[in-house]
C-alpha cells in the first residue's frame, strides 16, 4: 500500500512538473482584468510607473473609450525635495508628446494630502466622481494590479451607481507568460496575493500597505 501511494505521488509530481508553465501562467492570469468598454466618462491612471500606465491610458483615449483622463495624487516619500521633480501631469504631458497622442490631463484632489494606498485613491476618486457626476470609470494600472484595484474600487464605490472597469498596462520585463524568469516578476506575483488578501480584510487604508508607486519593484 505504501509503495502504491509513493508511486501515485511520483506520477502526480511528474505531471505537475511537466506542466509547471501552464499552472504558473494561469496563476498570473488570475490577477489580471481587462474589460473596458467605450463611452466611459473618464479614464483614471492610478499613480505608479508612468512609463507603462500613461501610454496605456492614451491608447484607450485614442481608441475612443473616453475623452477625459484623470491622474491620482500620491503622498510624496520626501516632501522636502519633491518640488525638484516633475509633477504627474508634467510627466504625462511629456509622454503624450512622445507617443504623439495629444490629451488633457486632470489631477484628482486627494482627501488626505496625497494617497498612501489604492484604498485612498479609491476614496479620492469617489469624492471626485460624485462631484463631477461621473457614472462610468475605466481604471488603468499595471496588469498584475488590475484585479486588486478593481476589487478595492468596488468595495469603496459600493451603492454609488458608478460603473467600474479596468485595463492593464504591460511592461517590457515580465508578463503572465514569463514572470518566474525575472526577480521583479517573482517579487511581484509572490507579493500580489498577500496584498490582495490584506485588502479583502478591510475597507480602508492599512498602514503597512503602501501604494504601488512607493514600492520600487512595481
Amino acid at each position: 500500500m505504501k509503495k502504491k501511494f509513493i508511486f501515485i505521488f511520483l506520477i502526480i509530481l511528474a505531471v505537475l512538473l511537466s506542466q509547471y508553465k501552464f499552472f504558473l501562467i494561469n496563476y498570473a492570469h488570475f490577477f489580471s482584468v481587462d474589460n473596458p468598454t467605450t463611452g466611459a466618462d473618464a479614464i483614471v491612471i492610478l499613480k505608479g510607473p508612468g512609463l507603462t500606465r500613461v501610454p496605456k491610458a492614451l491608447d484607450l483615449y485614442a481608441e475612443g473609450y473616453s475623452k477625459r483622463i484623470l491622474l491620482t495624487d500620491l503622498k510624496s516619500l520626501n516632501s522636502n525635495i519633491s518640488h525638484l521633480f516633475r509633477t504627474n501631469i508634467q510627466r504625462a504631458k511629456e509622454i503624450s508628446k512622445i507617443v504623439n497622442t495629444p490629451a488633457n490631463f486632470e489631477s484628482v484632489p486627494s482627501l488626505k494630502g496625497g494617497a498612501k494606498s489604492t484604498f485612498d485613491e479609491a476614496y479620492d476618486l469617489l469624492a471626485f466622481c460624485t462631484k463631477e457626476k461621473i457614472k462610468h470609470l475605466i481604471i488603468v494600472t499595471d496588469r498584475f494590479h488590475t484585479r486588486r484595484a478593481l476589487y478595492t474600487f468596488k468595495k469603496v464605490f459600493n451603492d454609488s451607481g458608478i460603473k467600474l472597469e479596468a485595463s492593464g498596462a504591460a511592461n517590457d520585463i515580465f508578463n503572465e507568460k514569463n514572470w518566474w524568469r525575472s526577480d521583479i516578476g517573482i517579487a511581484t506575483y509572490i507579493l500580489e496575493p498577500i496584498k490582495f488578501f490584506v485588502y479583502m480584510l478591510s475597507n480602508q487604508n492599512i498602514s503597512f500597505v503602501r501604494a504601488e508607486s512607493n514600492v520600487r519593484h512595481n
